[in-house]
């Protein structure tokens, strides 16, 4: 009786242990395990150190799982987007205008027109150029409104301005006219890629054109205009109205310089506002001048 009862307890031992693991197959006993014991207790001893291993499938789905997706970065996704040029159009506001009819105390009627220009953008050299431009015209506007509220003649009778676009420059040429019949002149150059204002210099720079042969022309042009403005004054007066002493005095530095105001058109034209010598009135007075140089063509 013995004998039955070792193996059955054995087997049942043997058949928790595989539920345990899970994984192992049964072990079946041999159908002679009742007439050959040592037999049985063969199988049993080898079936006894029992290993629960994990399948290499189950160990390579929990690598996979583990390991963070490698994520391939494109450089297209991390540079900015191309921004479209501004418009320097775009750029041109007009910061005051003002027109009507006055009348002072002297009985002299006026009409005027006030007007000033600004330059949008949000930079250093866009403020700068706005800040210029009513310190300088917009002071002057200030002084005519003051003396019409206190029935004085006007000075300046009217302010007005105009622009000019050549590549990514806008202009802003600025007149201004006066009681007595001299016009002033403010040219304001704003390079709209950079931010900045453009002096004469920076002009001819950008537009790669030399100081010297820039002022050369400058000279032979002030002096032809002159020449001509004044041709019709007799050969035998032109001493008597100082022609001769104007015209050695209109291509000097004083009048040609760096410090000329100057422009671009829309041809890429070089504009200058010329201080012509002047034989009556003022000492010069402003004549625009158009130079034939730079991009023109």
């Amino acid at each position: 009786m013995k004998k039955i009862i070792v193996p059955l307890v054995l087997a049942v031992l043997l058949l928790l242990s595989g539920c345990a693991a899970g994984m192992l197959p049964m072990i079946e006993l041999p159908s002679d395990t009742q007439d050959n014991p040592a037999s049985a207790a063969a199988s049993t001893e080898s079936a006894a150190p029992v290993t629960t291993a994990v399948p290499a499938t189950t160990t390579e789905a929990i690598s996979t799982a583990t390991e963070m997706p490698i994520v391939e970065t494109s450089s297209a996704a991390t540079d900015p987007e191309p921004t479209e040029p501004v418009d320097p159009w775009s750029l041109m506001g007009q910061s005051m205008f003002e027109q009507g009819t006055y009348e002072d105390e002297n009985g002299n009627d006026y009409t005027y027109s006030y007007g000033l220009p600004c330059i949008t953008a949000d930079t250093a050299g866009a403020q700068a150029i706005t800040r210029e431009i009513d310190e300088t015209f917009g002071a002057h506007i200030r002084e005519a409104k003051d003396a019409m509220e206190e029935g004085q003649s006007l000075g300046v009778i009217s302010v007005g301005y105009y622009g000019q676009v050549w590549e990514d420059v806008l202009t802003l040429v600025i007149i201004e006219h006066t009681d007595w019949g001299f016009d002033g002149y403010g040219v304001y150059c704003y390079e709209v890629s950079t931010g900045t204002r453009l002096t004469t210099p920076l002009l001819l720079e950008k537009m790669d054109v030399d100081p010297d042969d820039f002022l050369d022309l400058c000279r032979l042009q002030f002096r032809q205009f002159y020449e001509d403005q004044y041709s019709e004054i007799p050969e035998d007066e032109r001493t008597q109205y100082g022609y001769y002493d104007g015209l050695a005095r209109v291509d000097t530095h004083q009048y040609v310089n760096l410090d000329l105001q100057a422009y671009p058109d829309a041809d890429g034209d070089i504009v200058v506002i010329a201080p012509i010598v002047s034989l009556a009135g003022a000492d010069y007075y402003y004549h625009p001048i158009y130079l034939g140089l730079g991009g023109v063509g």
